[in-house]
This record gives structure tokens, sequence and C-alpha cells, in this order.
């Protein structure tokens, strides 16, 4: 793969950033469309917020990233533009963004949560194709047909080693998530709060599956010899997803107008 698209000199214009902006342009444009954006949110307003979750989801990202990864250098732990982020530590720090936001702005938080749990999926899964041109959260080594092999010496992948592209299966199973939650469960899902719920749940456990095909999974010291620090944390939200899940569903919220 192809880490970057061209550089000027010390500047790199790299595919991981690329998808990144790609996915955040999608998101706006879909989540501004959709109904509980235009009723919750003043105009300017959801973009002005998406890039204060950006920022937020970034530095959140790779703080949780420095502390499960080993850098040799604090320039390594500022390199962004190599890659390197923990898709919980943004999940993380975004929710606790839009939570304060909305204490501030004084706003409902559930559909706050809920226009952002319908959308984030796809932001994800087109990022995620960023950190398989990157090569960062490469696959453990495998002989199967759909291998990968990365040989470009600025990718993070190991080189000349055939390995599970896990950056693909994340993004097909988020973007099948997105899918889920806005096409097939979205009728069903009327409660304020339950439609966030439902996505801490999927992507946990979409990163929780993942995570066994990872290379990274098999170089960390695994509790009880078998599962990683990302799983156990995966299992954490999941768990806070369900509970939440079961409290907005059993509330007496108004469901939102169809």
């Amino acid at each position: 793969m192809i880490p970057y698209l061209f550089h000027i000199g010390p500047f790199y214009f790299n595919m991981y950033g690329f998808c990144i902006a790609v996915g955040l342009l999608i998101f706006l444009w879909a989540a501004s469309k959709y109904k509980l954006t235009k009723k919750y949110f003043k105009p300017n307003e959801l973009s002005n917020l998406t890039i204060l979750c950006v920022i937020t989801g970034i530095i959140g990202a790779r703080i949780l990233n420095i502390f499960q990864e080993q850098y040799s250098s604090f320039y390594e732990m500022i390199a962004l533009w190599d890659g390197g982020l923990s898709l919980q530590g943004g999940v993380i720090a975004i929710a606790l963004t839009l939570a304060l936001y909305a204490y501030i702005k004084k706003i409902k938080l559930w559909p706050l949560f809920d226009i952002a749990g319908i959308y984030a999926p796809l932001l994800q899964s087109i990022s995620r194709l960023g950190c398989f041109f990157a090569g960062c959260c490469y696959g453990y080594e495998t002989n199967i047909l759909w291998a990968i092999t990365y040989t470009h010496p600025d990718s993070r992948a190991a080189l000349c080693v055939a390995c599970h592209p896990t950056q693909t299966y994340s993004a097909l199973g988020l973007f099948i998530l997105f899918i889920l939650i806005k096409y097939v469960l979205r009728p069903y899902l009327q409660k304020p709060g339950q439609i966030a719920s439902v996505y801490l749940m999927g992507s946990s456990f979409e990163r929780f599956i993942n995570d066994f095909f990872r290379a990274s999974h098999y170089e960390e010291q695994l509790f009880m010899n078998y599962i990683s620090t990302s799983q156990i944390i995966a299992l954490c939200l999941f768990g806070v997803g369900l509970i939440l899940l079961i409290m907005t569903s059993s509330a007496k919220n108004k469901p939102y107008p169809v």
C-alpha cells in the first residue's frame, strides 16, 4: 500500500489524513440532512461541534494509543501523520465532549448522542481505510487468499509478510453497523438514547472480534492468556451500552416524532 499521495519537501500528504477528511465531509453532509439534526441544531452548529469533536477525539485516541503501544521517542508519540489512533479512546473522548457541550449549551443530550450514533460508524469505516493504507493496525501473519503484504518502506506494518487485512475487516464491520442502525433498526429505536446505546454496543463488539486477528493482540501481555487490554475496554463499553439500552428502553421519555 502507498501510505501517502505526495510530498513537498518534508511535508507529506498521507492517505491516513485524506481518508479521515473524506469521512468527515460525508459525515457532515449526511448528518446535516437528518431530521433530528434540523430539529435540535442551529445552522452551522453541527459543523462547529464536529470540528471540536475531531480535535478532542484525536487527542483521546492518541493518548490511549500511547498507553497501548511502545514508542521510543517523543516524536513518535506526536507523529499523528504516521497513523496510530485508538478508536476506543476517540469514542470516549467524543462522548465526554458531547456531554459537556450539551451541558454548556443547555441542549438535550440524547438527540445529540443519537445523531452521532447513526453516522459515526460511517465516519469510522472510511477512516479505517486510512489505517489500511498507512499499514497501522495490521493483522497477524496468515496464508489466506485475501492476505495483504506491505512492501512500502514507510508502512507501519511488518514488511514482506502476508497478514490479515484487519483494517478492512473493521471498515466492513463498521459499515454494516451503519447500515443496520440507519436502515434496519432505526424504526424500532424510537426512544431517545436507544440509537447511541446500540452504536456503543455494536462498535465495541466489532473491536472485540477484530482484535483476535490483529498482530498487536499477540504482542502484548494478555489477560488470562486470551484477551487484550483493548478487548477488556471493549467489553466494558459494551456493558455500558447494554445498561444504557435497558435504561432508555424502559424510560418514560416520549419517542422521536416519525
